[in-house]
């Protein structure tokens, strides 16, 4: 038998209440079984908790996307900005071009692996759980990897400071990632 939601139970309740006192096996359906952490952790989550995640990871993978995007244009005004500061410098100008290959870096770092992978999770049908912890496992492992990405570099901090463009990268970012590492949990 499944194990049955506060209102099934109640509903069972109060058919056995119909039904009479001496239908013992509703009664006994009706009672909410009692279970040790092994059973605990072995027996699948409510199609509702399941649910509630699902929406959770939606949402955090819709803020991600976001925060990608404006980071994406941001590193663009960034560079942007950058060579136009020193377009008429001919001794610097190679200069900021390699910098620039170091903003194209961060974007490569921060791929679109996440991402699919988050649209794979939402995708997949609550009954495939197997597939479902495979899945936000391999989320939380890239996740991982953007996080020490992020956080050990110091180019993104730089950005921060707005030299060559009025944005902020470094902050936001980590944000969605902090954000984002909580909704995995």
């Amino acid at each position: 038998m499944s194990r049955l939601n506060a209102a099934q139970r109640q509903w069972l309740a109060d058919l056995g209440a119909i039904v009479g006192a001496g239908d013992g096996a509703v009664r006994a359906a009706a009672t909410p079984k009692v279970i040790d952490a092994d059973e605990a952790r072995a027996t699948p989550l409510p199609v509702e908790v399941l649910e509630d995640r699902r929406q959770g990871f939606k949402r955090a993978r819709a803020q991600w996307v976001a925060v990608k995007r404006r980071a994406e244009e941001d590193l663009e005004k960034v560079k942007d900005g950058a060579r136009m500061s020193y377009l008429a410098d001919a001794a610097q100008y190679p200069k900021i071009e390699a910098g620039c290959g170091a903003i194209d870096e961060i974007l490569d770092h921060l791929d679109d692996d996440l991402r699919q992978t988050l649209d794979q999770y939402a995708a997949t049908p609550l009954r495939d759980q197997k597939k479902l912890k495979a899945l936000g496992s391999s989320a939380i492992e890239i996740l991982d990897r953007y996080q020490r990405f992020v956080a050990d570099n110091a180019l993104m901090r730089a950005i921060d400071a707005r030299e060559f463009a009025d944005v902020t990268v470094h902050a936001p970012v980590m944000r969605a990632l902090k954000d984002l590492r909580s909704s995995l949990q």
